[in-house]
């Protein structure tokens, strides 16, 4: 019997008993879906982020507060303490490095209640200026931006996502306000990539950076965003400030670092989620493959007398064994193609109905027919074994 009349019986074998088979491979399909699944949204994420790390652009150095560890990963808990950074860093770093552009700008976090009317949210207020807004995304499609003016003068004036617009029911031209302070409404923008990934962070509202540090009675930035001169030069940039605000501090409390420094990050942590996602989610293939393994050892069961006949006309153990593992096989990679199938529609209506983007890789989908082929040599092994090594004689026999 060649390959092509093993595949023809073995799925004739699964149509006569569909309802059987279908139940046994539900385990392979659940695992694989949760697989594909969590990895389309793991890399859509990677995707985004390494999107809007590339509109920040090859010259873009960023300062945050907290010192970063050795591999040069930011401290994150830093951000939640008292920064570390200053406005009058943004002064010392104009006249105290060379390799970067005289336009420094930078971002101050606040707190605070956005209300208008009746309507009331719990947004992501941030201070800015004109510069600091690549580190948000934003484009403007309503109104207008802010102006140097509007920092000089420290009008109070607030530019907010679409998102956050219109849950408060709040039109350009409008006041509303953040906290105990009152804004009037000058613009209202798109959410860019680097919002898109958080529906809290897409509610964004932001004010001039100097408002931001009167309301917070601090003169505290929790970013600074420069410019090198040249790409070529950026390390040397980046060395430069460095260099400069370890001078004013005493200590290199803060972190600095260029674009592909977060996406590196970003890539780390978002590598070891795939491998956590893939051993989790492997349980659920293991418990299907044991399922395959206890319908495989019925089927051998109950084709004993099958085999006996096969056996008796020249049939091979080497046919026997080839035949039992193909339909193991073929159970298998047909329960990961119905996963990949439930992953992809998945992953199609949460990219038209939510913020994620999931992408669905190639080496993902052959990772998933992979590992079903896997567990189909595995678990069908056993099976196909005992009934390569039936007795001809007491298969014939078999009722």
């Amino acid at each position: 019997m060649n390959i092509f009349e093993n595949f023809r019986t073995a799925l004739k074998s699964l149509w006569n008993n569909r309802l059987r088979s279908f139940l046994t491979l539900l385990g392979i399909v659940i695992g694989v879906y949760a697989v594909v699944t969590l990895l389309a949204a793991a890399q859509g994420v990677q995707n985004q982020i390494g999107g809007f790390v590339e509109d920040f652009g090859p010259r873009t150095i960023i300062v945050m507060p907290g010192e970063s560890d050795s591999s040069g990963t930011p401290n994150f808990a830093a951000q939640a303490a008292p920064s570390t950074l200053l406005v009058d860093d943004i002064d010392y770093l104009k006249t105290h490095t060379e390799l970067i552009d005289s336009t420094v700008d930078y971002a101050v976090f606040i707190g605070g209640l956005a209300t208008h009317g009746d309507k009331k949210l719990t947004g992501m207020p941030v201070g800015i200026t004109p510069g600091a807004e690549e580190l948000f995304g934003i484009n403007i499609v309503t109104g207008r931006n802010f102006e140097q003016s509007d920092l000089d003068l420290k009008n109070r004036v607030v530019v907010l996502s679409e998102s956050a617009a219109d849950k408060l029911a709040v039109k350009v031209g409008e006041t509303m306000s953040i906290g105990v302070d009152h804004f009037e409404v000058i613009g209202l923008f798109k959410v860019g990539q680097s919002l898109s990934i958080s529906s809290a962070q897409g509610e964004m509202f932001l004010i001039p950076a100097p408002v931001a540090n009167e309301i917070n009675k601090s003169p505290q930035v929790n970013r600074i965003v420069v410019h090198s001169k040249t790409v070529e030069d950026i390390d040397k940039a980046i060395t430069e400030v460095k260099d400069a605000l370890t001078a004013k501090h005493g200590t290199m409390d803060f972190t600095v670092m260029k674009p592909s420094d977060i996406l590196k990050t970003v890539d780390q942590i978002i590598n070891v989620l795939k491998y956590m996602v893939i051993g989790i989610t492997s349980i659920s293939l293991l418990v299907g493959g044991i399922g395959i393994m206890n319908i495989m050892l019925v089927t051998v069961a109950e084709r004993t007398r099958e085999i006996g006949i096969r056996k008796a006309v020249g049939a091979t153990e080497g046919a026997i064994l080839t035949q039992f593992l193909i339909e193991s096989i073929l159970l298998t990679v047909i329960g990961a193609l119905i996963g990949i199938g439930l992953a992809a529609l998945t992953s199609y209506l949460a990219a038209k109905f939510s913020p994620l983007e999931p992408a669905i890789t190639s080496s993902t989908i052959m990772m998933a027919v992979g590992m079903g082929v896997v567990a189909g040599v595995v678990f069908g092994l056993l099976p196909a074994l005992r009934a390569a090594r039936k007795n001809p004689v007491e298969a014939l026999k078999y009722e």
